[in-house]
């Protein structure tokens, strides 16, 4: 239930089921009622049928001459009876009734309204009956009868039934219809918090700057904190920026000078202390170079790509210059037409620091391999060197620990590369060997 498309439906789902059972349960009560109303005008009409064809007979006693006409009245058991109970005790009967006497309750009142009874009927039916005592008038010699008729009470309840049978389809379908438009319209309510994802992967991935305001008033608030989040971070980067410039720019003076009393140094025969000192300032400098690219990397978040072998070749031909008295053979095998999405630069640096860490490190050859798998581009410098355990390889890429301590380096090489990727929303890796050579691999999305 983490989902609201998920809560919004189950909600509609749970509303709507019991909103189709209330009106399952109302329209089959309003039918019922229509029914025993329908039932209660007909019962009514054959009782005053009954009760006008009431006349004397030849013997002088009272009889009923005409029965109400209904074909029922006829057929044994059918459900539809009338009996008549006049005041000497003489009973009278529908043919449906067969040999049954109906129990009729006792009636007090004349001449009133009729009154509604359930009572037992023939082979245990229930039936719904309705009886009126009439006082009959002075021709009739003002004697009391009771008069009732009678319906089994199944055939209401039947009638019922297939009403709620009849519905029930209905009511599945109406229950279909309004889930398909309430998927539709949860798609279409919940179609702007796509787009603002979809807008903030686009500010992430260096295309869009800001989301826009074009959202409905809803969610339009919402756009336009985000939207002043992204300035004040903006702006608190560029301030960032300025001050990391600024130390890193007061720090360069310092580190001339330094440089300029190493020189003298060395001069004067001083060789221990200047090497030491050599090695310290470069190790500064780096550092120094190291916070520059992170402020610049940090700031630029502008849609840009890098052609990998254009600047690959770059890299190589400053390195050959520096590793020339080593006689390494630098070779590259990178599509023409492979272009990450990555700032040249900063894939500059990042293949730089590889490259020259690999440089260092090998033995006769280093070669610079890219391919490219979906939207990845795999970026590889190997190198026939001693190579790096993959434990020390994981230590070296958590925060604060390095990997190179020697000498000659400054333990920052991979360190900066793992920085950049990261900063690119790519990945530094360990790659396996390759014909005996050790690799290190950049993952790079492609633009």
């Amino acid at each position: 239930m983490t989902s609201l498309r998920t809560r919004l439906l189950f909600g509609a789902v749970i509303f709507i089921s019991t909103a189709l059972l209330i009106a399952a349960f109302v329209l089959t009560a309003l039918f019922e009622r229509h029914v025993t109303d329908w039932i209660d005008r007909e019962l009514e009409g054959h009782l005053d049928r009954l009760i006008a064809n009431v006349e004397r007979a030849s013997d002088g006693t009272l009889t009923v001459k005409g029965a109400p006409d209904d074909s029922r009245f006829e057929t044994p058991l059918s459900g539809l009876y009338w009996q008549v109970m006049f005041a000497d005790g003489k009973i009278e009967r529908s043919r449906s009734l067969w040999d049954v006497v109906l129990d009729l309750p006792p009636e007090a009142s004349r001449n009133a309204q009729s009154h509604h009874h359930a009572i037992s009927g023939p082979h245990g039916q229930t039936l719904y009956l309705i009886q009126k005592k009439v006082e009959m008038p002075q021709r009739l010699g003002r004697s009391e009868v009771l008069f009732a008729v009678a319906l089994d009470k199944a055939q209401v309840n039947s009638a019922v039934w297939r009403f709620a049978g009849a519905l029930a389809p209905f009511l599945i379908a109406l229950g279909v219809l309004l889930l398909a438009a309430t998927w539709l319209q949860v798609g279409l309510g919940l179609k702007p918090l796509s787009s603002i994802r979809l807008r903030v992967e686009q500010i992430r991935s260096g295309f869009a700057k800001r989301l826009g305001s074009d959202f409905p008033s809803e969610v339009r608030p919402l756009a336009q904190e985000i939207d002043t989040l992204l300035d004040g971070r903006e702006r608190q980067l560029v301030l960032a920026k300025a001050r990391a410039g600024d130390l890193a720019h007061g720090l360069k003076t310092p580190l001339q000078v330094i440089v300029g009393g190493i020189g003298k140094l060395k001069a004067a025969g001083e060789t221990a202390i200047a090497t030491d000192l050599e090695y310290a300032t470069h190790l500064m400098q780096r550092h120094v170079d190291r916070q520059l690219i992170r402020a610049r990397m940090v700031t630029d978040g502008s849609a840009v790509q890098a052609n990998v072998g254009d600047v690959a070749a770059r890299v190589v031909r400053v390195l050959e210059k520096a590793t020339r008295q080593r006689e390494l053979s630098w070779s590259i095998d990178v599509p023409s037409n492979l272009c990450a999405r990555i700032h040249p630069d900063d894939l500059s640096e990042a293949l730089g620091a590889l490259a020259e860490n690999a440089g260092r490190h090998a033995t006769s050859a280093v070669v610079i391999s890219a391919t490219r798998k979906g939207q990845v581009a795999f970026v590889t410098i190997y190198d026939d060197g001693p190579g790096i355990p993959e434990k020390r390889f994981e230590e070296m890429l958590q925060r604060g620990r390095r990997l190179d301590n020697s000498p000659d380096g400054t333990g920052l090489g991979l360190s900066i590369a793992a920085d950049i990727a990261e900063a690119c929303g790519g990945v530094l890796a360990r790659n396996s060997e390759r014909m005996g050579m050790f690799g290190v691999t950049l993952q790079l999305a492609i633009k």
